[in-house]
């Protein structure tokens, strides 16, 4: 390895987690490598150090993969091991009304169309990071539902959950998790009305099930900036916000993002 002091915490995640990775006097802007993508670093002048995100998504596989680091200064890349461990995030068994599963020709055309355009958002991505310091959460609701648990809708297997609901009354505000564009406002059949921000470096984060939503696509918030406000839209069983994240293109539990960004205050 070079004289750059990298910290990578934790060393190794499970599917669906993520880890923070920091360097020290690393000469010239650094750029990490992870999965076959490259992940832009932000410079935190309180801590004197360049960090970055990296993690799995819910289906990657369990193993031992590389991590490379590079520097602008020519200096040899570091390449680091790193271990993703299987991780069981459980089941979530759900009840709806038949017609909220078993959709009709114009419905699963409408979902189609919309998952299409969430999927575009997340294919241009802002290339530098917008976002600094901690991520916070978008309201103090306790969880409602886990993060990745296995879906189980009337007695269907269905996609796992990609994010985490939070408990929380119609009406609450919610608050941007970091800096960021906003990239898409909308109502679709599942997510109701509907965020996401762009935080740049490859990070998108999602607010779903709003009643009220604040803010216009292109417009760029501040961490705790109100975006809107928390309900029942879409299909949902009560009021809470579905918050998620995309890193890179993978579903992470925003909470442990949350919880390890601590140190970048």
């Amino acid at each position: 390895l070079s004289t750059v002091d990298i910290t990578i915490t934790p060393s190794t995640f499970g599917q669906g987690e993520v880890s923070l990775v920091t360097l020290k006097q690393a000469t010239g802007e650094p750029q990490m490598i992870w999965l076959g993508k490259r992940i832009p670093m932000v410079y935190n002048k309180k801590n004197e150090l360049w960090a970055g995100f990296i993690g799995a998504d819910l289906t990657t596989d369990p193993g031992r993969y590389k991590l490379q680091v590079n520097y602008t200064s020519n200096a040899e890349p570091d390449f680091i091991p790193i271990t993703v461990r299987s991780k069981d995030h459980g089941i979530r068994r759900i009840t709806l009304p038949k017609e909220m599963v078993e959709l009709d020709r114009d419905t699963l055309q409408r979902v189609l169309r919309e998952i299409s355009t969430v999927k575009q958002v997340f294919m241009t991505p802002s290339e530098d990071p917008l976002w600094w310091g901690r991520w916070t959460r978008p309201l103090p609701g306790t969880i409602v539902s886990p993060f990745g648990c296995k879906n189980i809708i009337n007695d269907m297997e269905r996609s796992p959950h990609s994010g985490v609901d939070l408990k929380a009354a119609a009406g609450t505000p919610i608050k941007a998790t970091n800096r960021g564009l906003v990239a898409l406002v909308a109502e679709h059949f599942f997510s109701g009305k509907s965020i996401v921000i762009d935080h740049g470096g490859g990070i998108f984060s999602m607010y779903f099930h709003l009643s009220h939503i604040s803010v216009r696509v292109g417009e760029l918030v501040e961490k705790g900036d109100p975006i809107g406000l928390s309900g029942s839209s879409g299909r949902v069983t009560g009021p809470h916000l579905h918050f998620g994240i995309r890193l890179n293109g993978r579903r992470i539990n925003p909470l442990t993002l949350i919880e390890i960004s601590k140190t970048l205050e």
